[in-house]
């Protein structure tokens, strides 16, 4: 009996030694470690969909791609209604039209990209992209003095490739809480605008087009911009309504 106790003191002894020489080297191997942060700790980008604020506030948003109809009769209603909106315009269009993105920039708008060419990116990898996004870039600046920090993808088309070369770039991705669906043929003026002021919230960025293929904006716009104040709204540029919030991911 005597010599079975010993043994289960020296077993006790043995593995406790064991488990402090673990846990020694375990320590000792952390300490080896660099001291880095988990990658799903680190910020991610994503895509600005509105803003967070209480202030009644929204963002009036234009793309441009193609056409030299539709880009007047929308700048002539915004100086008319004093409004400051962003446009985000296409490389091609700025090069082949650059009278008239030199007017939106020198009305006081914000000029931001729409990319290069009017596809999908997703359907790209990164370099494709990024040679895409700086042609525009280079364009845009060339017409417009402006250098653009802002960019909605064609067809508002992503996913986390794209978000992050976007991203890379130093650029940010804006995309919409409000969409007048002006883009649809079937659309008429009135369901634009009753579209936009059911819509409109505190924070929001409004989707429209001053494209050719989008007729109806120019009529639809006064009472856009009128209904919108009528509701006690303020519009502004997007830049201008980030600084109010935080981008909210919708």
């Amino acid at each position: 009996m005597r010599i079975y106790l010993l043994n289960m003191k020296k077993i006790k002894r043995n593995l406790l030694l064991g488990a402090l020489l673990i846990f020694t080297a375990s320590l000792f191997m952390v300490m080896l470690q660099p001291n880095t942060i988990p990658t799903d700790t680190e910020p991610k980008p994503y895509e600005i969909y509105k803003v967070q604020t209480d202030k009644k506030v929204v963002a009036l948003t234009f793309d441009i791609s193609w056409g030299t109809k539709v880009p007047g009769p929308v700048l002539d209603v915004l100086k008319e209604k004093d409004v400051k909106s962003t446009f985000f315009l296409s490389g091609p269009w700025v090069k082949k039209y650059p009278e008239i993105p030199k007017r939106i920039a020198a009305e006081g708008h914000e000029i931001a990209s729409h990319g290069n060419e009017h596809v999908n990116y997703s359907e790209h990898d990164p370099e494709w992209i990024k040679n895409d996004i700086m042609t525009a870039h280079k364009a845009i600046k060339e017409v417009t003095g402006a250098e653009p920090n802002l960019i909605r993808t064609p067809n508002g088309d992503w996913n986390d490739m794209v978000r992050q070369t976007i991203a890379d770039l130093g650029y940010k991705s804006i995309k919409w809480s409000d969409d007048s669906l002006d883009w649809q043929k079937d659309k008429s003026v009135e369901q634009i605008t009753s579209r936009v002021l059911e819509k409109a919230h505190p924070g929001a960025i409004i989707l429209m087009h001053a494209s050719d293929t989008c007729d109806r904006t120019p009529a639809a716009l006064p009472a856009v911009i009128d209904g919108l104040r009528e509701k006690g709204y303020s519009l502004v540029t997007v830049s201008e309504l980030m600084k109010l919030g935080p981008g909210v991911v919708d």
